[in-house]
């Protein structure tokens, strides 16, 4: 056996699978074009039933599961060496929550948000997850091209159309909405396609000028929603992803073209920019007072009661949606974090932690296998740039945010399962050129 073209850390195992069936290849790549479909309308909240939260994406997404399930190729362990942290993490996280609704709050709504919690945890994550490397680059694609699109949409509806104030895609104070329908959680679903976009680039299966095309789009989209809290995702996702690669060309070319974007939209931007961002952004920027950027003052209000209320809230929540009842500026923190601690106690609160937990530990894992470095900064990035919106959050349970975590996720499940991306995938990637070898002239036998 010929070891030499091996991996790092892999060794080759006979193939004792049994041949795949045409039948069971078929619903094979029906799943995989419906899960390709669920994942380019991920975006697309506007597109759900009215009697509950059901999406279109939701839709080919059950589909899928019923593709795999008629093929039998439901993997067993979606997150490869994370999945028991996972699984643990959502059983505390959704059984805490149902607890607490059963015997302090409202039963009904424990059953649908714990619901909506184990669907959108674990049943994406069979999905999503533990795909070959062709898949699992095609579906990033899909939802990078669907954010894209949504931030082009943007700017034909404000920018060229002027559609007015509280129209289906602009909200009352003229903030781009999008196809999620809410402008801050528009604002932070752009910001973690960034990573991912990122590292299509990094790994070689896009080229490079899509980067370059890429993040001012996004960036534009988010200025367009007027959202302080993605702009700094954005910027937090650009410095951790540019930082992790340990490249001072990319860090210093980062930070000088971040200082002349700043520069420019202190200076000039109340010429340009639009009238919502320059109210709700730039204004703080220009004076340097953080309390006049959107309603940070009615966050951290919020945030100083739950912080109380987290402290009567050990063993047992208040149970799922009760926040609002509870509070007396009757609304839900925006603080994920908070919210699952008073609603579904300590015990809830680990729960969703481990499941950032399992996040990082994938992208560990790979870090430390040969060609894993961009795949695990990919990972380590985008789940701690979920973890960072979820301090601006409440409950995170809607697929237009989970589907970003598990596709960041993906590439470090890939290589830890096959290895690194053929040449195949990573076909943009600029390969060390062979050193030339100087062949000496051999000397005449005398």
């Amino acid at each position: 056996m010929n070891l030499a073209a091996v991996p790092h850390a892999y060794w080759p195992k006979p193939d004792r699978r049994p041949a795949v069936a045409p039948f069971s290849m078929a619903t094979r790549r029906i799943e995989f074009w419906l899960a390709m479909a669920s994942v380019f309308l991920t975006p697309f909240n506007i597109l759900r039933l009215n009697a509950f939260y059901f999406t279109a994406s939701d839709a080919f997404a059950l589909a899928a599961v019923f593709a795999i399930l008629l093929g039998r190729s439901f993997p067993t362990a979606p997150l490869a060496a994370g999945t028991f942290l996972w699984n643990t993490g959502i059983a505390m996280l959704c059984g805490m929550l149902l607890l607490s609704s059963l015997l302090v709050g409202d039963p009904q709504r424990g059953f649908v948000v714990s619901a909506q919690y184990l669907y959108a945890y674990l049943l994406l994550s069979f999905i999503l997850m533990s795909r070959p490397w062709a898949e699992t680059v095609l579906l990033i694609k899909a939802f990078t091209v669907s954010i894209g699109l949504m931030c082009l949409q943007g700017i034909m509806v404000i920018n060229v159309l002027k559609e007015g104030h509280g129209s289906i895609f602009v909200s009352g104070n003229g903030r781009f909405v999008g196809w999620v329908e809410r402008e801050n959680e528009c604002a932070a679903l752009i910001a973690l396609a960034v990573p991912l976009l990122l590292w299509l680039v990094s790994s070689g299966c896009a080229r490079p000028r899509w980067a370059w095309i890429g993040v001012p789009l996004f960036a534009y989209g988010i200025v367009l929603t007027g959202s302080n809290t993605g702009l700094i995702g954005l910027v937090f996702a650009l410095t951790v992803f540019v930082a992790m690669t340990g490249s001072w060309r990319r860090i210093i070319l980062l930070t000088v073209s971040s200082l002349a974007v700043f520069s420019i939209a202190v200076t000039w931007g109340q010429d340009f920019l639009p009238a919502v961002f320059q109210h709700r952004v730039l204004t703080a920027l220009q004076n340097g007072n953080i309390d006049e950027a959107g309603t940070f003052e009615d966050r951290m209000r919020l945030i100083k009661e739950a912080i109380g209320k987290a402290d009567n809230n050990w063993l047992i929540g208040i149970g799922a949606d009760q926040y609002r009842q509870v509070s007396a500026m009757h609304a839900p923190v925006h603080n994920c974090f908070l919210l699952i601690w008073v609603e579904a106690g300590l015990t809830g609160f680990i729960g969703f932690l481990l499941l950032l937990v399992a996040g990082i530990m994938v992208g560990m894992l790979a870090a430390r296998l040969r060609k894993g470095r961009i795949a695990a900064i990919c990972t380590l990035a985008t789940v701690l740039l979920f973890a960072a919106l979820a301090n601006a959050l409440p409950h995170i349970y809607g697929r237009f945010f989970v589907v970003p975590l598990l596709l960041g996720m993906a590439p470090s499940v890939a290589i830890l399962r096959d290895g690194p991306a053929p040449r195949s995938v990573a076909r943009f990637l600029r390969r060390a050129r062979p050193e030339r070898v100087r062949l000496q002239p051999q000397r005449r036998p005398t």
